[in-house]
């Protein structure tokens, strides 16, 4: 009887058990800022459980943080550079103030909802990932190849 309830309570943990959509910027990208619909191949990861390695950029700390701003590359918040787009940039919120900001690349995965959002009145992103796990990631898995045409990534100018 004991093996029989491990295994049903098992098979219903794994049912509900989601593997996250592994998004690309260049996906996040389709979503024009201005446009009227929003691409049915971004519209589909609204509400999803998504994994997305980038760059953070933090607000206003860089100790115990509860949201930052994940790009595709580094250096792609600087100043010497156009701002990325509201469709380049991700709005990261984690339910607990306890990430240090980091400058090498991170995984994010969490869910990920298409909406506006605005930090001190100024749009910073067509979408919020509200994060389950923020996680260090590999050089080599992050989106460096496609990046938009307007950055210049050291210093190519």
């Amino acid at each position: 009887m004991r093996s029989v309830l491990l295994l049903a309570l098992l098979l219903t943990v794994s049912a509900f058990t989601v593997n996250p959509t592994r998004v690309y910027f260049k996906d996040l990208r389709k979503y024009n800022m201005g446009a009227k619909v929003v691409p049915p191949s971004v519209k589909s990861l609204d509400g999803r459980q998504v994994s997305i390695v980038g760059y953070m950029v933090p607000f206003d700390s860089v100790d115990k943080i509860d949201r930052f701003v994940l790009l595709q590359a580094p250096f792609m918040g600087c100043f010497h550079v156009p701002p990325p787009q509201p469709n380049e940039s991700v709005l990261v919120k984690t339910r607990q103030a306890n990430v240090n900001v980091t400058y090498d690349p991170v995984q994010i995965t969490g869910t990920l909802k298409i909406e506006e959002s605005y930090v001190d009145g100024y749009l910073v992103s067509l979408y919020t990932l509200t994060a389950t796990n923020v996680r260090a990631a590999q050089q080599k898995d992050a989106e460096l190849d496609g990046l938009p045409a307007s950055f210049h990534m050291f210093s190519d100018f």
